[in-house]
């Protein structure tokens, strides 16, 4: 019995993804996966945080990956690209995407933040200021900038 509970279990796995994928395909099915969706894990077995957002106009809800709190000097290579490029494509011009936080990209983050009215407008990047970034570019006002 254990032997046959080994042999199957692989195969209850294939078949919880799949129909994990066409849950997410049924969601949108026009567009197959949601745009920038994606579920991170500490890797231990822990549970994922996601976090729901609501974008204007409409009643659009797209579900967003918590992102981490950036500000100047933060190290977080990766991220800091994603949000230079999330800067850029809403009209706050960064420059090439570099992965360093320095002072050109504070600038545009709370200029972003007062444009989009999120509170406080310090230059921190936290959940709200994600939302707002990953939300769709063209669904978001903004204005065009350029860093010094």
């Amino acid at each position: 019995m254990e032997r046959w509970f080994q042999n199957t279990r692989g195969l209850v796995i294939v078949v919880l993804a799949v129909a994990t994928c066409a849950l997410l395909l049924a969601v949108e099915p026009g567009d197959g996966f949601p745009s920038g969706a994606g579920v991170s894990s500490d890797g231990g077995g822990g549970s994922a945080t996601v976090t729901t957002v609501t974008t204007a106009p409409g009643s659009t809800t797209t579900t967003l990956p918590a992102k981490p709190t950036l500000e100047q000097g933060s190290t977080d290579t990766a991220n800091i690209i994603v949000l230079q490029q999330q800067l850029n494509a809403h009209g706050y011009n960064v420059g090439t995407p570099d992965g360093s936080f320095g002072p050109g990209t504070e600038a545009q983050v709370v200029k972003f933040q007062q444009d989009n009215k999120i509170s406080p407008a310090d230059g921190v990047v936290n959940q709200a200021t994600w939302n707002a970034l990953l939300a769709n570019p063209s669904s978001t006002s903004s204005t065009t900038t350029t860093a010094p």
